[in-house]
């Protein structure tokens, strides 16, 4: 079952690099919709990522630093390309994302272990 959770993780991975190395048009209508875009792919990255490890992913500090490196690194190659704009709040908005998984998962599998 791990396998296609990790099918699944890197599925994901291709989608949202998809997502952020196309050109798009920037007609927001809705008020900094980018920012809980980006928040609602790494929460789910990091969810992804998490159900896909043998052990849960707060111990496993290299995957943390995987998605850390991979947000990092969306934004740094966004910058070199013309129709794209690298923004820290993206960063920020990422790294939230993870946080907030990495924060509420623990009490979740207590809860859910009870």
């Amino acid at each position: 079952m791990i396998q296609i959770y990790r099918a699944v993780f890197v599925l994901a991975l291709f989608f949202i690099s998809y997502g952020a190395f196309t050109p798009t048009e920037s007609s927001q209508s809705i008020l900094y919709l980018d920012k809980v875009v980006h928040f609602l792919a790494f929460l789910l990255l990091t969810f992804l990522l998490d159900i896909s490890l043998r052990d849960p992913i707060n111990v496993q500090k290299y995957a943390i630093l995987f998605l850390i490196a991979y947000a990092g690194s969306i934004e740094l190659i966004q910058y070199f390309l013309p129709y794209r704009s690298a923004e820290i709040f993206d960063f920020f908005s990422d790294l939230l994302g993870i946080l907030v998984y990495l924060y509420f998962a623990p009490k979740i599998y207590i809860r859910l272990k009870r």
